[in-house]
This record gives C-alpha cells, structure tokens and sequence, in this order.
C-alpha cells in the first residue's frame, strides 16, 4: 500500500511542468535609467549597459507554453536622468523580447523591455 502512494506521487511529480517567469529590463541607451514600481514600492538604478531583474513569479505544474511579456501591472515607470519618461509603453507586448530556458519540467521565461537611445 505504501509503495502505491510512492508511486503516484512519483508520477504526479513526473508529469508536472513548473514555468517561472522573469521580468528584466536592460539599459542599452548612453543613460543611467531609473525604473520605478509603485505596485511594490521598488526603485531600480540602471546604469548603461547593465540590466535588473524587475518581477518574477512561477507558475506550477502548466500546460501554459508561456506568460505575457508586458507589464501587466498598474504603473511601471522609466526615466532617464533628465527626468524624461520612456515614449515606448511598457504595456505593449511588442515592446519586449523573450527567450525559454531549461528543461520542459523546469522552465525559465526571461521577458526583456530593452531600453534604447532615443527612447526618451
């Protein structure tokens, strides 16, 4: 009896496909960028050059072959030293690339917004 729960959590464990899902936004521009999220009160300095993991979240055991890459929160603000705003939106999924990571059990989604000069 015991080797039959071991077995069914073995298969249960075998057929779960775990996605995690990372929100990063890299700095190619010639400015250090500050990226703010009111929704967690988190304030990230980006220097050029230099990226910063902005979000993740897992998702277990999903058939979900991806997340969306755009910001689906309330607010996520870019600006540059000056005080300019990004011009192009966070909330578009055009706007974003991604790239998956790992094996099909224990994949890894990593959602880039990658800020460009000019972006300003």
């Amino acid at each position: 009896m015991r080797f039959s729960y071991l077995m069914i959590l073995f298969v249960f464990a075998g057929c779960q496909k775990d996605l995690t899902h990372e929100k990063y936004v890299l700095n190619t521009s010639n400015d250090t960028v500050t990226v703010i999220n009111p929704d967690f009160d988190s304030v990230y300095t980006i220097l050029p050059g230099d990226q910063a993991k902005i979000y993740a979240f897992q998702v277990l055991d999903t058939k979900q072959e991806s997340e969306a890459c755009r910001w689906l929160g309330d607010t996520l603000i870019v600006v540059n030293e000056s005080g300019l705003n990004c011009q192009r939106l966070v909330s578009v999924e055009e706007n974003w690339s991604w790239t998956m990571e790992g094996p099909e059990k224990r994949r890894v989604q990593k959602c880039t917004f990658i800020i460009k000069n000019g972006d300003f």
